[in-house]
């Protein structure tokens, strides 16, 4: 599991691949703009936010992230670029793509409530078999496929979670920071945000943004976390969400530094169609 973890954070890094698995609501001008509204408080907007968004059936995902890694005097940079449908209710389900800078690839995702999955050329299983090109049953790998492979949960949850871009999930991720959080009208916007430097408090977004950096033995050195949501002030929808991480990884004596922008952009609010399991998962 860390194997396909190690891609996608500090592996990307390395260029190593182990697989395992405003709108502008002004439409009379006499009416009162967005900046001359009545504040809100967090914990108002909290709520107008979750009442609007809990009837969100599904919506689409754009996600940039971007990370630099200076260790000793080595710096390494990669962009991942996630883009998902997102099907919330009745179920839960998500189709869509994965892209690393870094190595120069691309990966197909779907996944529901118990499943996770990503689609890999069978050339490139072939290059990191260990049984020379033939898969766990025996059978040889074609390498003009594409297999759909297993993720754990946790593997999944390194690209998505509920608690990292559900408009209602990851409110609840960060209600314990509600008193570092302001509130701010941004024309047609009206954005949530809080920055904190206290390194205990800071450890619990850096785990649910980075997690895949995080391993075992590593002790996390936080220096800063913003985090921020950008909603329309008529609709209450989420459009938008930045997090910038800035933290130190110390290990066995040894440090690096870690600095992570993320931007998460929302669109196509119950205008998707349904997602549909691939047939080669029935």
């Amino acid at each position: 599991m860390k194997s396909f973890f190690k891609t996608i954070g500090t592996g990307l890094a390395a260029g190593a691949l182990l697989l395992s698995g405003t709108i502008g609501w002004m439409s009379n001008p006499q009416v009162v703009s967005a900046a001359t509204t009545a504040a809100v408080t967090a914990d108002q907007m909290i709520s107008k936010v979750t009442a609007a968004s809990k009837a969100l059936k599904n919506f689409h995902l754009d996600v940039t992230k971007k990370q630099d890694i200076q260790s000793g005097g080595v710096r390494i940079s990669n962009t991942n670029t996630l883009k998902l449908d997102i099907n919330r209710l009745p179920n839960f389900a998500a189709a869509g793509t994965v892209d690393s800078s870094l190595l120069k690839t691309s990966y197909s995702l779907y996944a529901n409530d118990k499943e996770y999955y990503y689609l890999v050329d069978g050339s490139e299983l072939i290059d990191e078999s260990e049984d020379e090109g033939y898969d766990d049953d025996g059978e040889p790998i074609d390498p003009n496929a594409q297999y759909w492979l297993g993720l754990e949960k946790v593997e999944w949850n390194a690209f998505y979670s509920k608690g990292q871009y559900d408009p209602v999930s990851m409110l609840d991720s960060v209600k314990s920071y509600k008193k570092s959080m302001k509130v701010n009208n941004v024309g047609a916007q009206t954005v949530l945000q809080f920055t904190i430097t206290d390194p205990t408090a800071a450890k619990g977004i850096i785990a649910l943004y980075d997690q895949e950096n995080l391993w075992d033995g590593e002790t996390v050195q936080p220096k800063s976390v913003t985090w921020k949501l950008f909603v329309n002030t008529k609709t209450w929808q989420t459009e938008k969400l930045t997090v910038d991480l800035s933290y130190v990884l110390t290990s066995d004596g040894e440090k690096d530094t870690y600095t992570t922008k993320i931007e998460a952009k929302y669109s196509k609010n119950n205008k998707g169609t349904a997602i549909v399991k691939p047939a080669e998962l029935e």
